[in-house]
């Protein structure tokens, strides 16, 4: 598992890092998590911390992909379905998740249900420039499915140390020594998924991360900036100098849907923060996000949401009047 390796970690990890960052998500997250997500670290910072409440504003995040490594855990509730790269797994109180560096994945959880889980972003720059091997390997670790002794006793220390993260920041105010905490906790995180859940990466998995990620980015940012036009299949086809058949293939292939439930996952993105956060009218968000008709609308809301957007914004808005 590369345990020898990583202790390359003690001796090269050299940077300072000044404080930890706490981000409370709102209204922005599901934006900032949508399609490739470019991030960026403050200072030498190699993770960044995001502890959020599960609301209106992050039940869906659509399929997307970044460079960075992700750790989601959750602290109370569940996560109804996080999608891995064609694989679905669910994730309930204390599971850990480590999502690898350009992995395609997704988030849903049950409408009816609250929560709250706490996410870690760290830097694949400082992971390269610090441990050289880290394109040939990549993370096995899902609480979830996991049932070796041996890795379920590691999972349980790593989850140990996520909690302390977690009272350590809280506790910042207080405590003048919490920057020097956490930075030694941000160590220790990456020294544990190092030293204990990083396999052997297959090279099929490295050819796709080369070949492919660039342009399936440029498709994603062009439906990203034009969801709101009509989209047909061969008007992307042409775009990008593909047949409608090859354009339907190659997504699916990599995106594990097709090309048209993608469009419609974007529009019900943006389509449900309207819901949540204005009182615009049903029929005004439907054509505001680029859906046909408000038909259309309730048939893709409806199969997410297992209501009608009307019927959705009264459970969760009851004294607010808004036409259709």
């Amino acid at each position: 598992m590369y345990a020898e390796k990583s202790r390359i970690i003690r001796y090269s990890i050299n940077k300072s890092i000044a404080f930890l960052t706490l981000h409370i998500a709102g209204r922005e997250s599901v934006k900032d998590l949508m399609e490739y997500e470019f991030l960026t670290f403050d200072n030498d910072l190699p993770i960044k911390i995001i502890l959020h409440p599960v609301d209106d504003t992050t039940r869906f995040i659509p399929r997307h992909w970044h460079e960075s490594v992700e750790i989601s855990y959750v602290l109370t509730g569940s996560i109804e379905t996080i999608y891995i790269e064609g694989t679905s797994y669910t994730s309930r109180e204390g599971d850990i998740v480590v999502i690898n560096s350009n992995d395609v994945h997704s988030f849903t959880v049950d409408p009816e249900e609250d929560g709250s889980a706490l996410t870690v972003i760290i830097s694949y720059e400082f992971l390269k420039n610090n441990f050289p091997d880290m394109d040939r390997i990549r993370f096995q670790c899902i609480s979830s499915i996991e049932t070796d002794a041996q890795q379920l006793s590691r999972m349980a220390k790593l989850r140990e140390t996520l909690d302390t993260i977690i009272a350590v920041y809280r506790d910042r105010d207080r405590d003048p020594l919490a920057p020097i905490r956490m930075r030694g906790l941000s160590y220790e995180l990456i020294y544990m998924l190092l030293g204990d859940f990083a396999v052997e990466k297959s090279h099929a998995g490295a050819i796709k991360s080369q070949k492919h990620l660039s342009l399936l980015t440029e498709i994603t940012d062009f439906i990203k900036v034009n969801y709101k036009q009509q989209l047909p299949i061969a008007l992307l086809a042409s775009q990008f100098g593909f047949t409608a058949e090859y354009l339907c293939r190659f997504f699916r292939k990599q995106i594990g849907m097709t090309i048209l439930q993608y469009i419609h996952a974007i529009r019900l993105e943006n389509g449900h923060r309207d819901l949540v956060m204005t009182d615009h009218p049903v029929t005004q968000i439907a054509y505001d996000n680029g859906f046909p008709n408000v038909k259309s609308f309730n048939r893709v809301f409806k199969a997410m949401y297992a209501m009608t957007p009307d019927q959705y914004r009264k459970s969760k808005v009851p004294n607010l009047t808004r036409g259709l």
